[in-house]
């Protein structure tokens, strides 16, 4: 039973690591494609944006990390 406990534990931990990297992942992608948006915008101005020009709804990312992080501790 104390052996079971332990494996669990640890893979607990090592789930919650790597969920935790991921995160860190995240965070730097949705960095990435904010800038990558704003150029896009930059250039596409003079035509109304990107939204106009691509002739589409528009989406923007919600970061969930703040979530992720509470909900792991």
């Amino acid at each position: 039973l104390v052996r079971i406990s332990a494996v669990v534990e640890h893979t607990g931990n090592e789930t919650s690591d790597a969920i935790i990297a991921l995160e860190e992942e995240d965070s730097e992608i949705a960095k990435i494609a904010i800038q990558n948006r704003v150029a896009l915008d930059m250039s596409l101005v003079s035509q109304g944006g990107e939204c106009t020009v691509i002739n589409t709804i528009c989406y923007v990312y919600i970061d969930q990390s703040g979530r992720i992080s509470t909900d792991l501790n």
